[in-house]
Parts: C-alpha cells; structure tokens; sequence
C-alpha cells in the first residue's frame, strides 16, 4: 500500500506543480543569522570567532530552552519574541488559459496517472515495508552536542579513584577547559608555522610521527603565516573515568593560513581532525604557561627539544605521559582562497532555539554567593560596554584599543580580519549596533576560571564600502540586519569586584594603555587574562554553537 500511496502522491504532485507553475515567483526580505559555513563571512555585525566558513546549512541542537521563552539576562523584564524582520511576499498579474487542447492534454496526463496507480496497487506486497524503495535515503545522525563533550573532558578535573580515605582523587585537579581551548588554539597554529620551512621536528614533543607525516603531505612551503583559527568542534572525548589510563579527544579545527612559496602567497581555507592523547595521570599547565611551548617534562627552552626527545633532562617527551600529543592529522577540506569580504551573506541561525546548560542558573547563583557584585546586571553591563567598544573600533579599523578587553586569541582573530580589510582597500562599517537581548546559556566554573556564555540578540546597519569611492559592495547603507552569537566572558577564579564599564587599568586605575603583549605600559599587569575583570574570550555563531 506504501507503494501505492507514493504513486498516487506523485500523481497529485504533479498536478499541484502543472497549476502552480504559472503563479509568480515568491520574494523573502533577507534576514536572520549568516551562515556560519559559506564562504568566508563576508558582512557581520560584530566579527566572529570563525575566520572559515564552508558551505553547510544550519545545525540544530536540543535545548532546554527556546529563545523566544528565556527571560533577558540582566533585565527585570523578559522578551517573549524576537525577531529578524518580518518576511514579505510579492505576487503579480495573473495566469491564462492557453486553450481548450492544453487543458484535454492536461486531463489525459491525470486520466494515465490513475491508470498507473491502479496498476501498482496490484503489484505485491509481501515484500513488506522495504520493498516500495530500492534505496533508502541517507539521513545522517544528529550530531551530538559538543556541550556534552566539552563538559565530559571537563571533568577530568573532578573523577579519579578512590583514596585510602575513600575521597575522590582527581585525576587532574587543575585541569581547566579555558586553558585546554587556549592551548590547542596556540598549537595549532605554532604547528602550521613550523610547517613553513621543514621546522616540525621544533615541535616534536607535542607530535607523533604519524601526525608530522600527515603534516607534511601538505607541501613544505617556505613559510606559514596569519595562521587564523575559526572555529574548534569536539568530535569525540575518551577515557575520562576513574580508572583511565589514557584521555583522547578528537577535535575538528577551521582555519585561514597564508603559505608563501618563492616569493608568491597564497591564503588557504583547511578544515583538519586531530587527535591529541595524553595519559589520563598527567598533569595541566600551570595558567601561566598555556600559551608556552619548553619541555613538557624539564621545562626547559624549547631549543633543548630536538625531534621527540629533550637534551637537557634527556627524555622522550611526546609519549603523552607529560602533556597532550598529537597523534593523528587527518585533512578534511583544504582549499585555494582568501577572506571573502565583499557581497552579502543571510543570516541563518537567529530563529533556533537557545542552546542552554540545564545547570547555567544554579552555577551562575553559585558564582553570584562567592562574588555578590557580578551580578546578572553588571554582567551585561560589562557585555555592552565590550560589545560598543568593539563597534567603534571596528569600524575605524583602529583594533589596538580592544586589547585590554579580549582575550588573545580572540584579540588576534579579529586583527586579521581588519588588516584583510585594510590591504584590501575595504572597511566593514557598523552603525546603531545595539543590543536587543541576552539569555543565559552556559556557566562553567574551574580551579582557575569562570565563564559565562550569553546569546547576544542585536541588530545594526552592516554593510562595506571601497576605500578610494565609498561604493558598497556589501551589505546594506538602510537596512538593518538582525543577529545573534554566542559570547563567552571569562575571568580568574577567585577575582571579585563589580565589573567595569570604564577605559582604565582594572589593576593600577589609570587611563588604559595596554601593549600588543596584555599589559598595562603603567603597572605592567596582565590584564587581557581575566586575572583583574571580566574579558571576551570567544565569539560562536548560532547555528554552529553546541553548547
């Protein structure tokens, strides 16, 4: 009979689609989040953690609440909608008959239609259920919720076996999913620069020989540089149990490099998996080192580290018994091009629901008793502070004053985007960027970090002009586009004080002037680390975000 049904379904299809055929064309006003996998974005309102984008549609994650129901983080009142513009059709002039034959022709298709359908009804039908399609169509599995795998390795901090006192003895007490992300991001890049010029053996304690094989498939090029790091997806956790001998996780990186080759550059988008091993007994870095690269067993320079073996305490170090290894790299999409920073991309993402941690509000209560002052309010306050900010400088390709307030990796991201704008005689212009909504979506709280992700709702006039005429040639001078993203906000844990919205020294309280490296040219403190306030350290799209 499912056979049978899908005839006559068609036959009817077919019917609908010769009628409909004549109706005008439907139009839909643009709007909703950019796609966060298409070429590289080339209008944003505020610029994204994800330099890369390769064609893919949205992807939806279960949440636990919707957008549309979550209250206004910081806000006593609480949006019940949002959004992105309504969508308007067009429809015009009217369809003719071409005749009484056209129409007898028509009725003959139907009458032969039924026909067939008859027909099949006949056919057998013990084959059962399977038998009406020769093929079955491939329907992927959803992809599992990288929040659900970020907090898994987050809990190498937490398991472990059992004492002689019967407490738990963790198997990494100072592991920290802040300094994890931070590291694999410096990785990352430290490995494809050492790619130019046949330097990988530089960075040996960290890779298998499997893995620098996979590398250098890859061309040896003379150099690597503005190696930029989009995005990184947890594709699978290992070994995070009580008694584990070895953690594995597999994460998938999305990146923009520029190889240069006797003088000539060309920019690449890549897309890569790498697995990275460690004993489930080793120990993280200390905070102060994440971004650091010396011997993982001595601590001694990196120059003491030839191959996978250090000279100075004369140990083979890229066993994963000291640190994380490298132990596969597999290419998944590598191709010819640079940022695309002209033309229009729709937003795509706005309208899914918000992707939020079931334990967000008890964690967020928990940081708000240690520290009373970070409150929800002040929170968004720091937000949109950072968030006009990185607006203003934006738009005047001015990046050095976002310094005291992003994290670096975040800080450097952005930088190469607006120097891409600049060499390419553009300037990507925000006007009356504001700030519609927040919602609460993720809380994480470690032995030396808390951060706090909001979904930020906002809207804002977004479009590129040429340099030399002022010609757009992206984007929209009149209309407004509507967004959200993901926005992480880290800060040292133990660090309390309400949160600033001033441009002075979170440390010494004079006027911000920071240096390309996060400290202050006053008192010389860090400050772009969270040691001292609050500062944004990631920047997710929505429709890519998993919590």
């Amino acid at each position: 009979m499912r056979r049978s049904h899908s005839v006559l379904l068609l036959a009817v299809a077919l019917f609908l689609g010769l009628g409909l055929a004549s109706l005008p064309d439907a139009e839909a006003r643009p709007g909703g989040g950019s796609s966060y996998r298409g070429s590289s974005r080339s209008s944003s309102s505020s610029r994204s953690s994800s330099s890369s984008r390769s064609s893919s549609s949205s992807r939806s994650s279960s949440s636990s609440s919707s957008r549309g129901s979550s209250s206004s983080f910081g806000s006593s009142s609480s949006r019940s909608s949002y959004s992105s513009g309504p969508r308007s059709y067009s429809s015009s002039g009217s369809s003719s008959s071409d005749g009484g034959g056209a129409f007898g022709g028509f009725c003959l298709l139907i009458v032969v239609m039924g026909v067939v359908a008859l027909v099949v009804m006949n056919l057998k039908t013990g084959a059962g259920e399977k038998d009406w399609s020769t093929t079955t169509p491939h329907v992927p599995p959803p992809p599992q919720r990288q929040g659900s795998l970020r907090t898994k390795l987050a809990r190498l901090a937490r398991v472990g076996p059992r004492g002689s006192d019967g407490s738990t003895q963790p198997l990494d007490p100072e592991f920290s999913i802040v300094l994890f992300e931070d590291f694999v991001y410096s990785l990352f890049a430290r490995v494809h620069e050492a790619r130019g010029g046949g330097r990988l053996d530089t960075l040996g304690g960290w890779l298998s020989d499997g893995a620098i094989a996979s590398l250098q498939k890859m061309g040896t090029p003379d150099a690597v540089k503005a190696v930029v790091v989009g995005a990184v997806t947890y594709e699978a956790v290992e070994g995070i149990s009580a008694n584990s001998q070895r953690v594995r996780v597999v994460l998938r990186f999305e990146a923009n490099y520029t190889e240069v080759t006797s003088g000539s550059e060309q920019s690449w988008y890549v897309a890569e998996e790498w697995l990275l091993e460690r004993d489930a007994s080793a120990k993280s870095r200390a905070p102060e080192d994440a971004r650091a690269f010396k011997c993982p067993h001595c601590g001694a320079p990196l120059e003491s580290v030839h191959g996978h073996k250090c000279s100075y305490c004369d140990t083979v170090v890229n066993t994963g018994e000291f640190d994380w290894v490298v132990t596969r790299v597999a290419s998944q999409e590598r191709e010819r091009r640079g940022p695309q920073l002209t033309g229009t991309t729709e937003e795509q993402g706005t309208e899914l629901p918000t992707v939020k941690d079931s334990r967000a509000q008890e964690r967020l209560n928990a940081l708000l008793h240690d520290d009373p002052e970070a409150t929800p309010l002040a929170l968004r306050k720091r937000l949109e502070f950072i968030f006009h900010e990185m607006q203003t400088a934006w738009a005047a390709r001015e990046w050095k004053g976002m310094r005291p307030f992003l994290s670096d990796n975040l800080f450097q991201t952005q930088l190469y985007w607006i120097n891409a704008y600049r060499e390419a005689g553009l300037r990507n212009i925000t006007e009356n960027a504001h700030i519609t909504n927040m919602v609460l979506a993720r809380v994480t709280r470690d032995e030396h970090f808390d951060a706090v992700t909001l979904r930020v709702f906002a809207s804002s006039l977004d479009y590129t002009v040429r340099d030399r005429d002022g010609q757009v040639v992206g984007g929209s001078r009149s209309r407004e586009r509507a967004y959200s993203e993901y926005w992480t906000l880290i800060r040292g844990r133990g660090v309390q004080g309400k949160p600033s919205t001033q441009k002075q020294c979170p440390s010494c309280g004079a006027p911000l002037s920071i240096n390309m490296a996060g400290h202050c040219t006053h008192c010389q403190a860090r400050v772009t680390s969270g040691e001292f306030d609050w500062v944004l350290s990631r920047i997710e799209q929505d429709e890519a975000y998993q919590g």
